[in-house]
């Protein structure tokens, strides 16, 4: 979403000037004068100039290579939204070939759709198209854009995908409880929401609250309109190409570091402000979580700044591609793979290593499981998660520079010495003893288990903090005879109500309380075949790691974990559909070691917890660049659109950077 600019624009302007004592002034002059040599020293040939951005020929190396080698200019480590935005980026409006090596057998990473046939009663083969992750999106049918539709203009492709817009969701509190279940409506739009269940469950004080604080928040979505992500690059310059926004720049300076990067806990506990109505404190934590895994108090404030904004302004909509989100996927792989670059996304494609000068100072390529090697004239933009880069870089050098700290001083490690230091990440979920629930989320972020913590990238993304896994349910059934019309095409079901458990311990981000289901043949017939449906119903980040840990895949005691697990998302497709169970036609369960092994997320977790955010994907090796959700804006499609855009950007020059905003803004894209 868009608060992501605003915070990364900030973070920016903070590196550039180490103290908001230095006045906007200075730094816009100073940034000036970099861009002023930044143009000096890549000017481009006249006639070149004059050649449109998107028509110029490959710079990519015409080489030839052997079947072990392949070249490109710049390859890209996984092929999540990310990494795809990285590609489709560079291979379309600056002409570099790239190749992105991914090693699931579809694209997308966590957003990927995949198709599953299956028999019917009759005994004929039936398909479905079920999506594997996010199923609510904002910012991509109408204006403000959020990132992942600026991305889809810029490239050209954002008729590719058509967004079917829908205003409201359906919430169910104590799903098949007679004297506790309650349902109701969240509604987009002014005044709709404080008018209804807002008024209704939280009363004259929820209210009051709730308005004066979108008004004390509003500052904080100020500029992010102005300020495309193609803006964004991470490095030492990516102030320049924010030189051309400067009254939204100037803004955001005055506002100060706390209220930008931070977390909203000022806002709910002092001293900015102080949430007392405790129905609007647990719909708050509700809203933190689906955004970060994570309570209010331990998410970005300008996220949720801008959630309590773009939820409620007029034409607020949510957002469905027809076809399912793999349309988006496809589009941007078709992004990654136009024009005559001979640009791909090779899948079945494990890296084994980034691979640098002998002197770790320069990412040259990348090895592959299979011994192939892949040399990248440019460098390389890693979109795994942070906590795989230790094992990425093999090079003891490499591994040094990493492991010095932001301060330049090298934690005592030699160039060239192995480093073994024991990190582990910290969990935001945490075990207790004789109670009900022994799994609770940590409201306080918790420290690390290595103890002290070092400033050294390697360091920050070893220790990064790890929220909590999933547990999917994909069916598909018989809709005979089904209301579809009368039908949400999204539900969060609160198994425990949104306050969770009685005695009010966790809370609505309690383990597998709140449950979204997804109901989207409601709006896309297509994506089953007539007389039938899909549904997703899911926990994310609710889902505890260590009751699958050491598990075998294959055991009894797995399958058997797993049927009981899933238990509360059947539930929560029983309280919209009654007799779901008895129309089942196919059923998938998908458990954390699901997400662990087919998208490599360690523990299968949901992400970096906020406050671990790398700020953003720079590193100390030349040409090796960061991107994904453990890098700002962290979690979610349009945060990680985001960080695939800076990262691209951060490859080319400042200057080519600029070029292209101004040819895009010719062509109105941005």
């Amino acid at each position: 979403m868009k608060p992501s600019l605003i915070t990364l624009s900030l973070t920016i302007l903070i590196q550039q000037t180490d103290s908001f004592v230095i006045s906007p002034t200075a730094v816009l002059s100073s940034s000036w004068h970099q861009f002023q040599d930044a143009y000096s020293k890549n000017a481009i040939d006249r006639a070149d100039r004059r050649t449109p951005l998107l028509l110029r020929s490959s710079s990519s190396s015409s080489s030839s290579s052997s079947s072990e080698e392949e070249h490109v200019d710049i390859a890209i480590v996984g092929a999540g939204i990310g990494g795809l935005c990285a590609g489709a980026i560079l291979n379309t409006l600056y002409n570099k070939k790239v190749g992105i090596y991914e090693s699931h057998y579809l694209p997308g990473g966590c957003a990927h759709a995949f198709p599953h046939v299956t028999n019917n009663d009759q005994g004929e083969k039936v398909s479905f198209t079920f999506d594997s992750g996010p199923t609510i999106v904002l910012g991509c049918s109408k204006k403000p854009y959020n990132p992942l539709r600026q991305v889809l203009n810029a490239i050209g492709l954002a008729q590719e995908v058509d967004w079917i817009p829908y205003t409201a969701w359906g919430m169910i509190e104590h799903p098949n409880s007679t004297s506790k279940e309650r349902r109701w409506r969240v509604e987009l739009g002014p005044d709709l929401f404080e008018q209804g269940p807002l008024s209704k469950f939280g009363g004259l004080q929820a209210q009051k609250e709730f308005q004066e604080l979108r008004i004390l928040t509003k500052d904080l979505v100020s500029g992010a309109v102005a300020i495309p992500a193609m803006a964004m690059r991470s490095g030492d310059s990516a102030i320049i190409p924010l030189l051309r926004y400067l009254p939204a720049l100037i803004g955001l300076i005055q506002q100060g570091p706390e209220a930008t990067q931070g977390t909203f806990a000022p806002f709910m506990d002092g001293p900015k402000y102080v949430v007392k109505s405790q129905w609007l404190r647990d719909w708050l934590d509700a809203l933190a979580f689906s955004l970060s895994g994570l309570p209010a108090s331990r998410t970005a404030a300008a996220a949720m700044a801008y959630v309590l904004y773009d939820m409620h302004r007029d034409g607020a909509a949510l957002d469905y591609p027809k076809g399912g989100l793999g349309e988006v996927i496809d589009a941007l792989v078709k992004g990654v793979e136009q024009g005559d670059l001979d640009s791909r996304v090779h899948l079945r494609a494990h890296v084994q290593s980034i691979d640098t000068t002998d002197d770790g100072s320069k990412a040259v390529g990348l090895t592959l499981k299979n011994g192939k090697k892949i040399i990248a004239k440019d460098g390389v933009i890693c979109n795994a998660p942070v906590w795989a880069l230790t094992n990425l870089i093999c090079n003891d050098n490499a591994r040094s520079i990493l492991n010095s700290n932001s301060d330049g001083s090298d934690n005592g490690v030699m160039l060239g010495a192995k480093v073994d230091k024991d990190r582990k990440p910290r969990q935001s979920w945490a075990t207790q003893t004789n109670v009900e629930r022994k799994n609770v989320i940590n409201f306080e972020r918790p420290s690390a288990e290595s103890g002290d913590i070092d400033s050294s990238l390697l360091a920050q993304c070893d220790t990064s903090e790890q929220t909590g896994s999933f547990l999917h349910l994909h069916v598909a059934l018989n809709s005979t005879d089904l209301d579809l019309d009368s039908l949400e095409a999204h539900y969060t079901v609160m198994d425990r109500g949104l306050s969770g458990d009685d005695d009010g311990v966790d809370g609505p981000c309690g383990e597998l309380n709140m449950i979204a289901v997804s109901n989207p043949c409601v709006l896309d017939r297509s994506l089953a075949p007539e007389g039938y449906i899909v549904v997703h119903a899911y926990g994310a980040g609710n889902e505890p790691y260590g009751m699958w840990e050491n598990l075998e895949r294959n055991s009894q005691e797995y399958k058997d974990l797993k049927e009981e697990r899933v238990g509360v998302l059947w539930n929560a497709i029983e309280s919209i559909i009654p007799d779901a169970r008895e129309r089942t036609v196919t059923s998938m369960i998908g458990s954390p070691l699901t997400h662990e092994r087919f998208l490599r997320r360690p523990r299968g977790t949901y992400g970096s917890a906020t406050e671990d955010y790398l700020k953003d994907g720079r590193t100390p090796i030349k040409g090796l660049v960061l991107c994904g959700d453990g890098v700002f804006p962290g979690i979610g499609v349009p945060a990680v659109a985001l960080s695939g855009a800076s990262a691209a950007n951060a490859m080319v020059s400042p200057f080519k950077q600029w070029m292209c905003l101004d040819e895009l803004k010719s062509k109105n894209l941005i």
